[in-house]
Formats: C-alpha cells, sequence, structure tokens
C-alpha cells in the first residue's frame, strides 16, 4: 500500500502515529484490512451533512463492494445512508484509520473520505443501518457535534476547516 507517512491510527480509541513503511507493515500484519468511502458533503448554504448512529454524529460513508473504485462507493454510500441525490464529487480528503473488533477478528478499517456538493434537499436517514437522523448542519456547528464523536473524525474535520 502506498500510504502517506506520518499517518495517524486510531487503536483502541488512541493515536497510533505511523512513520514509515515498515511501521505500517509491522501494525497491519495483525489486522484484516477493510476499506470504506465516505463525503463530506456541503450545500448551497456551505451546511453540511451529518448523520447520527450509534449515539454518535458521523459522516456518511460505508464499505465498499466488490470490483467498486472508491468515488463509486462514496457517493453511493452518501446516498444509501440520507437519500441525497445529484451529488457531485470533488477533490479527495485526508484518509481515516481506525481499529475495532468483529467476532473476535482485529478489523483495521481504512475510510477514503471526498469532498463533495449537493442541493439543499430534503433527507431519508436509513434505519435499517441505524441511523436515526440525517440532517443539514451550520458549518460552523459540525465541531459541536462532533465533540462526542470518534476521534478520526475530528481530525478529517480540522484537517479540512484548516486547508
Amino acid at each position: 500500500m502506498s500510504e502517506k507517512y506520518p499517518l495517524t491510527i486510531y487503536h483502541n480509541n488512541h493515536p497510533v502515529v505511523i512513520n514509515s513503511e515498515q511501521e505500517w507493515t509491522l501494525f497491519v500484519e495483525k489486522f484484516k484490512i477493510i476499506h470504506a468511502a465516505g463525503g463530506i458533503v456541503s450545500n448551497e448554504n456551505d451546511d453540511i451533512l451529518m448523520i447520527f448512529r450509534y449515539g454518535c454524529w458521523d459522516f456518511p460513508k460505508g464499505k465498499v463492494e466488490e470490483g467498486e473504485d472508491w468515488e463509486t462507493a462514496a457517493v453511493r454510500e452518501v446516498q444509501e445512508e440520507t437519500g441525497l441525490h445529484d451529488i457531485l464529487l470533488h477533490n479527495p480528503l485526508p484518509n481515516t484509520y481506525h481499529t475495532y473488533t468483529l467476532h473476535d477478528t482485529p478489523i483495521l478499517k481504512i475510510t477514503h473520505w471526498y469532498a463533495m456538493q449537493a442541493p439543499l434537499q430534503s433527507l431519508v436517514p436509513q434505519t435499517e443501518e441505524d441511523i436515526s437522523q440525517a440532517v443539514w448542519v451550520a458549518h460552523d456547528e459540525v465541531a459541536e457535534r462532533l465533540r462526542d464523536s470518534y476521534l478520526s473524525l475530528k481530525g478529517l474535520w480540522e484537517l479540512v476547516v484548516n486547508n
């Protein structure tokens, strides 16, 4: 894999900084790697699309399907999780990395993020994926919504805002 170093992996909710291909190889050999893709979507009012799932605010994303490229997966997942349509895909954003355990299997999830834009429209949360809300959030309120969310998302949002 061609990662850019240093990169931060959130392992057991603590940041682990990987500085080289050798460190990456040693770290990832303990995990099954799952790729996901999603978007930070803005509308014409500069509101940001967010979802609420498992008690946390999040950006829409999901697993990449077999044979699917990351860009296609990102748009599909945003559509499925929020009912959004007329999505314009823009530039890639930094990937996020976090670990978890599923059925005793350690997983490293690499999420490929993209900046996207769509017109302001009604949203429909994908309740079968445990999404209870899909909402447009004022740009200056996103950081507050992420306050009690995942560390990887806080870091991603800081990068987006500061670049």
